[in-house]
């Protein structure tokens, strides 16, 4: 198991966001609080411009890469091919700069930018995955920090049972099987936001909460979380979605 970097929190500290988990990639920089965004690259571009967006962003801000402290990643779910990207991309400039990177979890962003948007602080962040799967978070933001409410997972909505308190509402394109997931869940979301996807706010804001916290991990641990066992098994014939 790798080293856990020491985390040594300052708010001069300057922080690079990189998240390729979706059709639109993000790459932002955060230096001291000063928060600085790339234009938004198409899913079919990012194994090409996801470099070229981040050094582009780094020399119109006025830095270069040793001037990084964390590297913030979108380690999903999502995209296989895009979370393998974002993970190859942190890992090399990671390992090159020797500093530490920080996993984020594309539901949790998702649910925070459903809080933003609805001012509903509790949250089912869904996406979709195949037919009738979807990858399933629940989250609640309070004070500025996105908990989750229980472990991430891929599920099958005809499966789902169960009943949830409290007024929720629902972010991610998983909701489009809104009939399915609120019967699943025995509520009636309050909002339905199916179109909200990973902001580069979303991903800065809860990337700095994990530094501040210590969960943190060195460039040579970075993973892509896809919640599908079969995927990150070189033995599996399965052949991955997106």
């Amino acid at each position: 198991m790798a080293r856990v970097p020491v985390v040594m929190w300052s708010r001069s500290v300057n922080i690079l966001a990189i998240d390729t988990s979706s059709p639109t990639a993000v790459v932002a920089l955060d230096l001291g609080g000063d928060r600085h965004v790339s234009p938004g690259q198409p899913v079919r571009a990012h194994s090409r411009n996801i470099l070229p967006s981040v050094m582009e962003l780094l020399a119109g801000s006025g830095m270069m890469l040793g001037d990084l402290d964390f590297i913030v990643f979108g380690q999903g779910p999502g995209s296989f091919t895009g979370l393998r990207i974002a993970v190859g991309v942190v890992q090399g400039l990671g390992f090159g700069l020797s500093i530490p990177v920080v996993p984020v979890s594309s539901l949790a962003c998702i649910a925070r930018v459903a809080t933003e948007q609805t001012g509903h602080s509790q949250v089912i962040a869904a996406l979709h995955a195949r037919k009738t799967e979807v990858y399933l978070g629940l989250y609640e933001t309070r004070d500025g920090v996105t908990q989750s409410h229980s472990p991430e997972r891929v599920v099958d909505v005809a499966n789902l049972a169960g009943q949830l308190n409290g007024q929720w509402a629902g972010a991610g394109d998983g909701w489009v099987l809104k009939d399915q997931l609120e019967k699943g869940f025995g509520t009636e979301a309050v909002a339905v936001l199916p179109e909200l996807g990973i902001t580069p706010g979303s991903l800065l804001d809860i990337g700095i909460g994990q530094i501040r916290a210590g969960r943190v991990v060195e460039a040579s641990a970075a993973r892509p979380e896809y919640l599908r066992e079969e995927v990150a098994t070189p033995a599996a014939r399965t052949s991955p979605g997106s």
